[in-house]
């Protein structure tokens, strides 16, 4: 092989090994969950909703209506899962954003959330658990749903903030999954 052509073979091999190495999943996002629409690093490991499926929140499922969580199931995460976290992140509020909910040790063989499990978090209007979209009258916002797939169980008390939450990920996530949805008011 000629030299140059040996060098650039060289150099593409270390390129590419660049960008296969690490976790991209290793950790959360520092400002919120990837924008992704349902999909993941773990390529499989998918997030979906029937409510949501149109890309548009219903208005029954936010502050204008019952504000339920709407339906949310996911498949398996990968290997060595042993729990699941959750999170509702609005990236279009000023400040950075603003987390809707999170939901953490939600255990590995659950598909969806269930009422009851898993350890809540104190979400940015300074209420325990979920509360859906209430963007300002004008204004559409994204709302992303992202399901952590984690290897641990999450040392989290209840009450915990976005940073405690972040922090807890950090190092422990084997995949995740998204799901984006506007909502207007």
């Amino acid at each position: 092989m000629r030299p140059a052509v040996w060098l650039i073979s060289l150099l593409a091999a270390f390129s590419v090994a660049g960008c296969a190495g690490g976790n991209p999943a290793s950790g959360p996002p520092s400002n919120g969950p990837s924008l992704s629409t349902g999909s993941s690093s773990a390529g499989a490991f998918t997030m979906s909703s029937r409510d949501l499926a149109s890309g548009h929140w219903p208005s029954a499922d936010t502050c204008d209506g019952s504000d339920d969580v709407p339906d949310l199931h996911w498949t398996a995460g990968p290997s060595g899962t042993v729990s699941y976290a959750l999170q509702l992140f609005d990236p279009d509020a000023p400040n950075g954003g603003f987390t809707h909910w999170m939901l953490a040790n939600e255990p590995a063989d659950f598909r969806a959330p269930m009422p009851g499990t898993g350890v809540s978090g104190t979400n940015d209007f300074g209420h325990e658990g979920y509360r859906g979209p209430c963007p300002p009258k004008g204004s559409t916002h994204r709302y992303v749903f992202t399901v952590y797939a984690v290897d641990t169980r999450l040392r989290l008390n209840v009450l915990y903030d976005h940073a405690d939450f972040q922090k807890a990920l950090k190092g422990h996530v084997l995949g995740q999954a998204s799901l984006t949805a506007t909502y207007s008011r």
